[in-house]
């Protein structure tokens, strides 16, 4: 067939189409499906006939002859054969311009390639068009669009025998500058064939123009043009676009000789930026190493001493993106140096080429950090030692929020370099990743420390940018003396800078915000309010939002209600509140439950315009939860998230509400809420889990939990997680545990910290709990030794120094708002005082309370006020002692100052259904009060327990479950039988649920439902205890027996039964299970032959 197409061409004396340079098999494609349809048997003799003696000026009247099969063949034969020239030919050959065109132009194509183009042999529209009268024939950009419209038409086709095809009538220069202008890449094959058809004025017009645009396709085919083109200019007419778009182009056609060729010349060209020399060589280097051999990569290396006479190779790796997309370019990047030591080994090697290898390694070390594995950053780094990709690396581990632990491994090789001097930059990037990495406190420390050393070491002098960061972090510690101590610095350094003036109202607000900072941090709103005034009315600097907020918040962590209130009015006279103000007062107001309060404040931030945060609408839920609203609160969490704020802690909230009312099917139902709705679990949500499990007693399901978490990496396990598992054992009584979990943690890396070492503490005051062989390694005195001193070690305490400071004569007064601190600290301290208050060691409680006092407050005033709960622990231990006294003023001074500190801002005297009490402390004198309770009952003082209650609940405070519990068995006991009955009929016996099934003769399946069970634990949930029971069922019997000779006692008696249904069927339904209780009240010789004759035994 290749033959008879070159025998019917050849021989007329013109090369109809261009030659090819190299061997027709290798350059000349053709298609399975055209040997399919019969080409064998295709005639040529009639296309030849067209082609070489056809007129283009036919007469155009002439009918068409549709459905000629010779003409049609022949000119599908040749769009086949020749799918990138023909067109071209024929337009050359019926165009009546052909024959001006001078030889150059039209002998100049190469065509040594197939392109892929949409064929058409159909001419039905040209000759249509051919015979249309001018007036009916459409504008030229009518004809362009419809070009457009038909996206693979072509713009000029062969017309049938006899036909004359006007070409020249299309307007091609404008239909090209349309396309370029249009930018359409669907339109390449057009732009392609008006270039084509254009005059040579136009070609040159649009050459650069269109060799760009066709760059941009990434076709082969297009690829074949733009070579085609480029092989045209003379290295003195390349551009940056041009010669780009040349390398690219043989790149794709797999032409690398080629590719390098013209690299290389385009180094040696003058006219050339380094930035397209630069993004060609990425080009190459891209492909070089996405090959399976070295020899590309080899020959463009050749030309690095070319390069390096033209760029700086360390300032160019930045502008090497294509090369940093590769897969696998830290595992190349390590493989590299084998790779050299085999190059420089050849005896052809010179030092030239060990630079050139090296400074090839640092370019890909470079660009490999940006995409290798955390595991990899070091040795990468250490193949070069390069301090620019040390550099390079701190920074993009910054911008994109890579491990914050790698970054200050980094940071540490770094800074140990020779030459090192790490820039301002990565100093700031090393200082938030210590502080974000989230170690503990001294490695956090240590590690700001240590930058704020090389702030001095390789630079002298800190930047003001650096001072005000490192004071930031001390602030948000509390460290007020390295505050101080930095911020006299600052002043120093830059009081006569020119460039600032810190004491300007510009510059000056932040210049005083560290340290109210650091006073608010450690609760001091009196010191954060003395450094206020003194920036406004000495330094003449009007506050901003942002200093009114640290002092609000300074209040807030005080707990000075009243003054957090009164700054908040002064700010909103002062300025206008922004959410953050809105966010901190509510947070207060919310966390004590002050639900209309609370309200009033979201809805004040609404209609001035502040929108919504997950901090206020968190302040909402904890607001409900405290007033045990807990559908709303959820509801505002569903609300919140259909709205697109998808915010975990206000879920965490609700999980933590329902854990400490011991309701673990809600947390169920939540957690599946939360996912669900996609809310994500985060490690706090974890630590609600965990702590409604252990609220429930169920320690074996939460060190479960905590074990898979471990092994499968569920979520991060952090300490707290630990240490709120440990509570949950000691709870359950298997102190033994404890160890077992230090253990654990050691072995999978998790810090221990404080909080762990107080429950170490705690298992150790267990000590009775203990197994047999356990308790027999030490006595009592030992043990409780050791967990004394394990407690004083976490504070830095020796138990033989001595424990209270020295005395000042003006002892620093204790502020009324101490009763309402908590945290840690608190806890830890109140725990370990009630262990030996109950032990009746008086010594160790004051040591206890000597050492807090030195520690937290600051002062040796031993008639200040503690929290609540060590309060109560100095009234038990005061109780042990019988120093009764005692116990009434610490109850006076616990009393007076819970009334005013606790005060809710909902209260209203003239509205009397308000709170009195933030619901938060509603139960916040249950501990004070069981003690005065127990002290009344030994002194037997019946109506002083009446007035007692009276009173508390008079304030506004609410009495727990042990509270009525005991108030019912001590008037039982005093005989005041009335109001015993009467009390537990009204308040506890609503919740009973019916004795206990399980006996500890009666092996039977306990019938009542576990949630029910777990809520009950609850000092909240008001239920008459056994005691409770067992001591008005010794009342009643006593009733009973009286009630023979006594009037009194008989009408007593009746009033019971007829007032107190539900104590007497409970009575009477007791089954007894000889418990050493019983055996007290039931079987001492007064009540035997009662006991027996009465219905208590069925």
């Amino acid at each position: 067939m290749l033959e008879r197409t070159a025998a019917c061409l050849e021989p007329c004396s013109l090369r109809a189409l261009p030659s090819h340079k190299n061997a027709l098999r290798s350059t000349r494609q053709l298609h399975t499906a055209f040997w399919q349809h019969g080409a064998a048997d295709v005639e040529l003799t009639t296309a030849w006939q067209a082609l070489m003696h056809g007129t283009p000026d036919t007469d155009p009247a002439v009918p068409e002859q549709a459905g000629s099969p010779s003409l049609s063949a022949s000119t599908f034969l040749l769009d086949f054969l020749y799918p990138a020239g023909a067109v071209a030919f024929m337009h050359r050959r019926l165009s009546p311009i052909y024959s001006a065109r001078p030889d150059r132009l039209r002998f100049r194509t190469r065509p040594s390639h197939v392109s892929p183009r949409l064929y058409n042999s159909s001419l039905s529209r040209q000759q249509l068009e051919a015979t249309t009268p001018p007036a009916q024939r459409p504008s030229d950009s009518a004809e362009a669009n419809n070009e457009i419209d038909a996206g693979a038409q072509d713009s000029a086709e062969l017309g049938g025998p006899g036909h004359s095809i006007t070409f020249h009538n299309l307007d091609h220069a404008a239909a090209i500058k349309r396309i370029l202008e249009n930018n359409n890449l669907n339109q390449v094959d057009l732009l392609w064939r008006h270039y084509k058809s254009s005059n040579e004025r136009s070609q040159n017009a649009y050459f650069h123009r269109i060799l760009t645009f066709l760059s941009t396709t990434g076709r082969v085919s297009d690829s074949w043009r733009v070579s085609e083109l480029f092989q045209q200019l003379d290295v003195s007419s390349w551009d940056d676009n041009t010669f780009f778009a040349g390398v690219s182009a043989e790149i794709n056609l797999q032409n690398f000789p080629q590719a390098l060729v013209v690299f290389q010349r385009g180094l040696r060209s003058t006219t050339l930026n380094n930035t397209a020399l630069i993004d060609t060589l990425d080009l190459l280097l891209a492909y070089a190493f996405r090959s399976s051999s070295t020899a590309f990569l080899e020959e463009i290396w050749k030309l690095y001493p070319d390069m390096a006479s033209r760029w700086d190779f360390p300032g160019i790796t930045a502008d090497l993106k294509r090369l940093a997309s590769i897969s696998g370019l830290a595992e190349k990047a390590m493989a590299l140096p084998e790779y050299m030591d085999k190059q420089l080994s050849k005896p052809s090697s010179s030092g030239a080429d060990r630079e050139a290898w090296q400074a090839l390694q640092k370019i890909l070390v470079r660009k490999a950090l940006a995409s290798c594995e955390d595991s990899q950053v070091i040795p990468l780094l250490l193949l070069t030692k390069d301090l620019l990709a040390f550099e390079e690396y701190i920074r993009f581990a910054a911008r994109e929020g890579k491990r914050k632990v790698t970054t200050t491994l980094v940071y540490a090789i770094y800074r140990e370099l020779p030459d090192c001097v790490p820039s301002h930059a990565v100093l700031h990037c090393v200082f938030h990743a210590y502080t974000e990495m989230g170690a503990s406190v001294s490695r956090t420390l240590a590690g700001v420390d240590l930058l704020w050393a090389d702030w001095l070491k390789f630079h002298n002098t800190p930047s003001r940018r650096a001072y005000q960061k490192h004071l930031g972090f001390y602030a948000t510690q509390g460290n007020k003396e390295r505050v101080y101590s930095l911020w006299a610095e600052y002043i120093e350094r830059f009081r006569d800078d020119p460039t600032v003036n810190i004491f300007s109202s510009k510059e000056g607000s932040d210049t005083f915000a560290h340290l109210l900072h650091v006073h608010a941090v450690n609760a001091e709103p009196e010191e954060a309010r003395r450094i206020f005034d003194d920036m406004t009315n000495k330094f003449r600097i009007q506050p901003s939002i942002y200093d009114w907020n640290i002092l609000l918040n300074a209040y807030v962590k005080a707990d000075d209600y009243d003054g957090a209130i009164e700054t908040f009015d002064n700010l909103c006279e002062a300025a206008r509140p922004d959410k953050y103000s809105y966010g901190t007062l509510m947070q207060m107001a919310g966390s004590r439950g002050d639900l209309g309060f609370t309200v009033d404040l979201y809805r004040r931030a609404r209609s001035s315009g502040v929108s919504a945060n997950d901090a206020m609408l968190s302040s909402l839920v904890d607001a409900y939860c405290q007033n045990d609203l807990f559908t709303e609160a959820e509801d505002i969490c569903t609300r919140a998230t259909n709205k697109g704020i998808v915010v975990t802690r206000m879920w965490n909230k609700l999980l933590y509400y329902n854990a400490l009312r011991r309701d673990l099917a809600s947390i169920n139902e939540i957690l599946n809420t939360m996912a669900d709705k996609n809310v994500p679990y985060n490690r706090f949500t974890y630590q609600q889990l965990l702590l409604g499990l252990g609220l429930c007693r169920q320690s074996q399901h939460a060190l479960h939990l905590i074990t898979v978490a471990l092994r499968e990496n569920v979520f991060e396990v952090t300490p707290t997680h630990f240490q709120i598992v440990m509570g949950s054992i000691l709870r359950t009584g298997e102190p033994t545990l404890v160890r077992s979990l230090c253990s654990l943690m050691n072995k999978n890396g998790v810090p221990i910290t404080e909080e762990v070492v107080f429950r170490l503490s705690q298992a150790l005051l267990q000590w009775q709990d203990l197994t047999p062989q356990e308790r027999r390694l030490r006595n009592k005195k030992q043990w409780l030794g050791d967990a004394l001193r394990t407690f004083f070690r976490i504070y830095r305490h020796s138990t033989g120094a001595k424990a209270r400071p020295e005395t000042t004569p003006h002892p620093k007064p204790v502020p009324p708002r101490e009763l309402l601190r908590s945290g840690r600290e608190v806890y830890q301290f109140s725990t370990v005082m009630s262990v030996f208050a109950q032990l009746n060691d008086s010594i160790k409680v004051n040591e206890l309370i000597d050492l807090y006092r030195y520690v937290f407050q600051d002062t040796s005033d031993n008639e200040g006020v503690l929290p609540f709960s060590m309060l109560n622990a100095v009234m038990l231990s005061s109780l042990q002692d019988q120093r009764y006294d005692r116990v009434r003023a610490t109850w006076g001074l616990l009393f007076e100052n819970a009334k005013s500190e606790t005060r809710s801002a909902d209260f209203n005297e003239n509205l009397p259904h308000t709170n009195k009490i933030s619901p938060k402390y509603r139960y916040a004198l249950s501990g004070g009060l069981r003690v005065m309770q127990e002290m009344l009952f030994k002194e037997g003082d019946s109506s002083g327990i009446r007035d007692l209650i009276r009173t508390v609940r008079e304030a506004g405070f609410e009495v727990d479950s042990k509270n009525w519990n005991f108030h019912v068995q001590a008037m039982a006991q005093m005989r005041q039988y009335k109001e015993a009955f009467a009390t537990c009929e009204k308040l506890l016996m609503p919740n009973w649920t019916g004795w206990q099934i399980v006996r500890a003769k009666a092996a039977m399946r306990n019938a009542l439902p576990l949630d029910t069970r777990r809520k009950g634990s609850s000092p909240r949930y008001l239920r008459p205890t056994a005691t409770t029971l067992y001591r008005l069922a010794q009342a009643y019997l006593e009733l009973d027996k009286q009630g023979h000779w006594s009037g009194d006692a008989s009408a007593t008696f009746r009033e019971v039964e007829n007032d107190c249904p539900q104590v007497v069927r409970a009575i009477k339904s007791m089954i007894r299970v000889y418990s050493n209780l019983e055996a007290e009240i039931f079987d001492s010789p007064d009540f035997a032959g009662i006991a027996d004759a009465s219905r208590l035994e069925k």
